[in-house]
């Protein structure tokens, strides 16, 4: 199995969102994988919530950054196509892409994201609270509440989030969903540049598939998410060990030694088979109605 080398970013990781490239249909579905049914749908739901919190962890912490310095901060990339709205006397951000943009990365993003705080982000004991108004990532509704709170011990190298997700939930074109309650620790590292930057993710999550079987999820090893993996197509972890039980059935995921690439060692009873991950399967919609 491969072994984790380092760590990664924002979230309490909201939602994992990455669907496996292995001959998908319009549904989102996978096909021509050796492993079982139950196996291919535990990895592409859990994989599914997993990016997208992500996505939507880097969101929010760029909406955080562009005002930290009263507004004269330098706007991230992420950020290019939507307007954002900071009410200072209520402590509330408002990030909203409209009807629908696409960033340099091919990602497209609808609706808004709406920021409430206390106080800068970087801060010990400094939380905010993320919620959304009819938000997509391409076409894949995000519900719930996330609640992100600093807790970094100033003796370590990173900077330490507790986040936890409320009714969270992915709903996708076909009207299938997938659920999830979580607790997690994520640590930020701040490189040199910007992309340099990286994230280290543990704890647990639970909720439901998309075949609408409840499940568990525990990181075995830290998840590793590394922002510039994303100019690659690569989104998902690049490193780290994720175990999901389903019922009787358990997966085991590990996600490599951190090289920028989207591809997963899946096990499940005891066959292994690398399998090559669509950053989170969401196709960009043509139009939403």
């Amino acid at each position: 199995m491969k072994k984790l080398s380092f760590l990664v970013s924002v979230l309490s990781a909201l939602f994992f969102a990455l669907l496996f490239t292995a001959c998908q249909d319009d549904s989102g579905a996978m096909e021509s994988s050796t492993l079982s049914e139950t196996a291919s749908v535990s990895v592409t739901s859990e994989a599914a919530v997993a990016s997208s919190m992500e996505d939507v962890d880097l969101l929010a912490d760029a909406g955080m950054e562009l005002f930290a310095t009263s507004g004269r901060g330098l706007r991230d990339h992420l950020l290019e196509c939507a307007e954002i709205a900071h009410d200072t006397a209520s402590h509330v951000i408002t990030i909203d892409f409209g009807d629908g943009c696409e960033d340099r990365f091919g990602t497209w993003r609808s609706g808004k994201i709406v920021i409430e705080y206390n106080e800068r982000k970087y801060v010990p004991g400094a939380y905010r609270i993320v919620t959304f108004e009819d938000f997509f990532l391409d076409s894949v509704q995000v519900e719930g509440t996330r609640t992100i709170t600093n807790v970094t011990d100033t003796s370590g190298t990173g900077i330490a989030f507790e986040t936890s997700l409320v009714g969270g939930k992915l709903t996708f074109p076909d009207g299938s969903t997938i659920t999830r309650e979580a607790e997690h620790l994520r640590t930020l590292y701040v490189g040199e540049e910007r992309e340099d930057n990286y994230a280290s993710l543990s704890g647990s999550a639970s909720g439901t598939l998309q075949n609408g079987n409840t499940y568990s999820s525990t990181i075995m090893e830290d998840l590793i998410f590394k922002r510039g993996c994303k100019a690659t197509g690569v989104h998902i972890p690049v490193a780290g060990v994720l175990e999901i039980v389903s019922g009787d059935n358990t997966v085991v995921i590990d996600y490599g030694d951190g090289e920028c690439d989207n591809l997963a060692e899946v096990t499940t009873n005891g066959e292994t088979e690398t399998i090559e991950v669509e950053p989170r399967g969401r196709r960009r919609p043509h139009k939403r109605g």
